[in-house]
């Protein structure tokens, strides 16, 4: 359990990859660990527990976690890893067959989606070029950027003020998610929101690319009082990595997520095709009951 433990530890401290990759790296933790000779199933439901609360903004690990171990057997709890895994991994292929006909012309996007970057190379008949703004403060574009040339797709990289100078030129704005709220709206990197209110002003469709296993029970509170009970979801980080040394005096923010209202954005195309605010809310509760059940016996 001690190696579990510290690849569990990994997956809840990473800062360097999305959501898809450290969904699969879970699910893979959690088969292996079912698939041991000693495991018991508390242990089992306990590392899912640790998991389904490492990362606020990232709803898929919790979702993940909650219809995997769903069942008391270890067996039974690799057996469904396996095929989960097996259907996590043919999503992007269903996502890219309900968006082609949306990703055509020029694109923006920004920060890093795994996600979105295989759909786009699905899709990169029809796509001309990809604007791609870079993501600060750890330019996680300049991966976007460089995985999407290697695939073909010729890439303009923009640092994130640009993206109203570039959009007039867009046929649309192309985001991942790292969470689908249960009303819409989208939490992903910082900088989707306002990208997606300047889309919204040059008239620009804004489409989020995403598995429904990131649609979340939760809703954000607009309102600015009660910012401070909902901060945790975006995942402040150090302040350092915006500005080392600021002046005295000055207040440094660093949170790694914003929230982009679901007015904003043109259609959710998912592996089970677009959807509607409806039908997200409708798998929101489904997802709110089985997360309830995940913790149900925590102590």
């Amino acid at each position: 359990m001690q190696t579990f433990g510290k690849r569990i530890e990994q997956i809840v401290g990473d800062r360097d990859h999305g959501s898809r990759w450290l969904v699969r790296e879970a699910i893979l933790l959690v088969r292996e660990m079912a698939s041991g000779p000693s495991i018991t199933a508390p242990d089992l439901r306990d590392a899912g527990r640790k998991i389904a609360s490492a990362r606020p903004a990232m709803s898929a690990l919790a979702s993940a976690m909650s219809r995997i171990l769903d069942t008391e057997e270890p067996s039974e709890v690799a057996r469904r890893a396996s095929g989960f895994l097996a259907e996590y991994d043919t999503a992007t292929k269903r996502i890219a067959e309900a968006a082609r006909e949306r990703l055509s012309g020029q694109v923006m996007t920004c920060s890093l989606s795994h996600t979105l970057v295989e759909v786009l190379t699905a899709c990169r008949q029809g796509i001309e070029r990809v604007y791609v703004l870079e993501g600060r403060p750890r330019y996680e574009g300049r991966t976007m950027a460089q995985e999407l040339t290697e695939a073909g797709i010729p890439v303009t990289f923009l640092t994130d003020a640009q993206a109203a100078l570039f959009l007039p030129f867009c046929q649309c704005v192309a985001l991942g998610a790292d969470s689908i709220l249960a009303d819409g709206a989208v939490i992903n990197k910082a900088g989707s929101a306002l990208l997606g209110w300047a889309a919204q002003g040059y008239r620009v469709p804004l489409y989020v690319l995403a598995e429904t296993l990131k649609i979340s029970p939760r809703r954000w509170d607009t309102n600015p009082a009660h910012f401070k009970e909902f901060q945790n979801w975006l995942e402040e980080k150090d302040a350092d990595e915006v500005w080392s040394q600021p002046p005295a005096g000055v207040e440094v923010r660093n949170f790694y997520f914003d929230v982009t209202p679901a007015h904003l954005i043109g259609a959710w195309i998912t592996e089970r095709g677009v959807l509607t605010q409806s039908s997200i809310a409708d798998l929101a509760s489904e997802v709110q009951r089985a997360i309830q059940r995940l913790f149900l016996d925590a102590s």
